[in-house]
């Protein structure tokens, strides 16, 4: 169901999970919702304040980003399947 690009985009954005990993190989649906989940809020109060450097906070902001995206790239990779299979049996 996913694209390649999609599921070594999950590889490289979740690369501890092999949970993950199988969930995007066998074009799992409900992949959508732990991406979901993982992609809400942003960087906490603590986080911020506990940060030694402007480095580490803007490579907690690029993960928290590249989460993001890759959940839009769900949405678009998932909305381009129920059209490929309205009306099939």
């Amino acid at each position: 169901m996913y694209s390649q690009e999609f599921i070594n985009k999950v590889k490289e954005c979740y690369s501890s999970s092999p949970e993950m990993h199988k969930m995007a190989k066998e074009g799992e649906y409900f992949l959508g919702r732990y991406l979901d989940d993982s992609s809400q809020g942003g960087i906490s109060v603590d986080t911020i304040l506990l940060a030694t450097s402007l480095d580490e906070l803007q490579k907690t902001a690029r993960e928290l980003k590249k989460k993001k995206e890759l959940y839009a790239m769900w949405h678009k990779e998932t909305k381009i399947e129920i059209n490929n299979n309205y009306g099939k049996t």
